[in-house]
């Protein structure tokens, strides 16, 4: 997720990767890694974003709300024509939507 490229590069392999970890993700260990990693990017953002869209369920998703939504965080460098998650206040890719992303 931090780093796309090792996915392929692709949103759509994070989203599978993250659609296929539903049943597996300890979240509290997620979000205690994250704080762990003091990353200056708000990749809780992303991960949100991706979880919601894999279909998580609101009490696995609300932890990474807690740290605050204050700045837009682009999913993927040199995207053309991204849509916009107002919720997660996230950019991605089109390809997406098609994978039943909505905003």
């Amino acid at each position: 997720m931090v780093r796309p490229v090792y996915a392929g590069g692709r949103s759509l392999a994070i989203l599978k990767a993250f659609r296929k970890a539903k049943e597996k993700v300890e979240v509290g260990t997620l979000v205690s890694t994250l704080r762990m990693l003091q990353f200056v990017y708000p990749y809780h953002q992303a991960i949100g974003f991706y979880m919601e869209s894999a279909g998580y369920m609101l009490e696995q998703i609300e932890p990474l709300r807690r740290p605050g939504i204050q700045f837009d965080f682009y999913l993927a460098h040199e995207m053309h024509d991204p849509a916009y998650d107002a919720r997660w206040r996230v950019h991605y890719p089109n390809e997406l939507r098609g994978a039943g992303v909505k905003t």
